[in-house]
This record gives structure tokens, sequence and C-alpha cells, in this order.
């Protein structure tokens, strides 16, 4: 009988399997912003290579006590940093066009306006946040963990270099901001 909680040395994560899974904020569907692609317009899949988890950090409080001083929790979490993902952009540039098109709600191009149709969307969130997830996949393809980030919204999005001599893929990146974060294990073998 094994233990569940011990694991061969040779169970490791890899880094270059992760995969994003974003569902289009309101302000995208419907309307001139609306993706027209044959496979739907939400949620939307595709890889993503670099620093996707941030630090999640509670402080403490040092608390002076009889000469001593302890360290005790905040209860609190301070602001998250922006979230940069990395990704290869595909062969007819829709992921890129997409993210483009997000901060174009945010800031119109023609206009310099908010192209959004109302300042909150039915939930009572702003209609340009949405709920993205990253899944960890193993190495038989299958997703094993997930990081959820909630209220989010994209601030930027990374430029193209593009070479003539050059026939690698083409990468870029883009940055979120968002309020929470929640990990969870798929189908875990400890419960």
């Amino acid at each position: 009988m094994s233990n569940p909680t011990q694991q061969s040395v040779l169970n490791k994560a890899s880094k270059d399997k992760f995969i994003l899974v974003l569902d289009l904020p309101n302000a995208l569907r419907g309307g001139v912003y609306t993706p027209t692609v044959t496979q739907g317009t939400s949620p939307i899949e595709f890889a993503v290579f670099g620093s996707i988890v941030p630090d999640v950090i509670i402080p403490t409080i040092a608390v002076p006590f009889a000469g001593q001083t302890l360290n005790v929790t905040s209860y609190t979490r301070p602001n998250y940093a922006p979230l940069t993902l990395n990704f290869v952009v595909d062969n007819t540039f829709l992921n890129y066009w997409i993210l483009w098109n997000w901060l174009n709600v945010l800031n119109t191009t023609h206009g310099s306006i908010y192209g959004g149709d109302s300042p909150t969307s039915k939930m009572g969130l702003p209609e340009y946040q949405t709920v993205f997830s990253i899944f960890a996949v193993n190495e038989y393809n299958q997703r094993v963990a997930s990081w959820t980030y909630y209220n989010a919204t994209i601030t930027g999005l990374g430029g193209i270099t593009y070479n003539y001599r050059d026939s690698t893929w083409i990468e870029s990146n883009a940055t979120f901001q968002f309020n929470k974060l929640d990990f969870k294990l798929i189908n875990p073998a400890i419960t």
C-alpha cells in the first residue's frame, strides 16, 4: 500500500505547460467589438509562458510585549501586483487582436473615450472586467491545478518585434490588474 503523500523524484511540474482560459468581458460581447470568428467569442484559450503566478503575501505586524517583539498576522492582503502573461501570437493574430480590442474599449483609438455600453454589467461589476483562469497541465496534457483571477482588466499589451530574417514565433505579452486570486487543485490525490 503506497502513501499518497510520497511522490517519485520524477514527478515534477513543467514550466511550459500552462493554458489561459479567458472569458471575454461584457464590453467585448456584441456590437462593434465582437470578434467575428467561427469558434465563438468566449471563452478563449491559448498557451502562455513566463511569469504567471504573483506573490501572495499576508504581512505581519510587530507587537512589542514584555521586552520582546512578537510578529502576529495582520489578517490583510495588500493589492496584488500587476500580472504579466507572455504568449505566442497565433498565425491569424486573433489572440493579439482580442486583447488589443479590450484595450481599445477602455480608450477608443478614434474618439479617446470609453467604448462600452454602460458603466456596470448585470452583476454590478464594470463591464470591462472579467474572470480568467490559468491551468497547469501535466505530462499527459491533463489540467491539474488552476489559478482564477477575478475582476481582471487588461492594462497593457506588449509590442511585436518582427524581422524578416528571423523565422521564430512572434511573442508578445499582456498585463492585467485583478482584485482576487484563487488557487485550486483539480482532482487532487490528497483530499
